[in-house]
């Protein structure tokens, strides 16, 4: 009995193409974000995804941002589009962050 249901579910999972998880951005969300002391990467993600689950993509489609486990308190965070339309989150490098002394660094 089990051989085939396994043989249906085999071919129809050969059939049909996975679909991929699209990354859909939230209508209110910001062009920038600066970064504050104890934000995740997921409650980053949760301010420009639907489904902030999938903030891996969001990240990891990023060559800019090589390691996003280390961003900082200060680090401007930019929305911005590839050439295929792909969301994207970069170090806005325009930025110019405060010293704790309140200097421009």
């Amino acid at each position: 009995m089990k051989s085939p249901l396994i043989a249906i579910i085999l071919v129809l999972g050969a059939t049909f193409p996975v679909l991929a998880d699209v990354l859909t951005i939230k209508k209110d969300a910001p062009k920038q974000y600066v970064v504050k002391k104890g934000d995740t990467l997921w409650d980053i993600s949760a301010i420009y995804l639907n489904e902030p689950w999938l903030w891996p993509e969001l990240w990891q489609m990023n060559p800019q941002i090589d390691n996003p486990h280390l961003i900082y308190p200060g680090d401007a965070l930019a929305l911005i589009y590839d050439t295929d339309g792909n969301p994207r989150l970069v170090i806005n490098k325009a930025y110019r962050k405060l010293s704790p002394m309140g200097r421009i660094t």
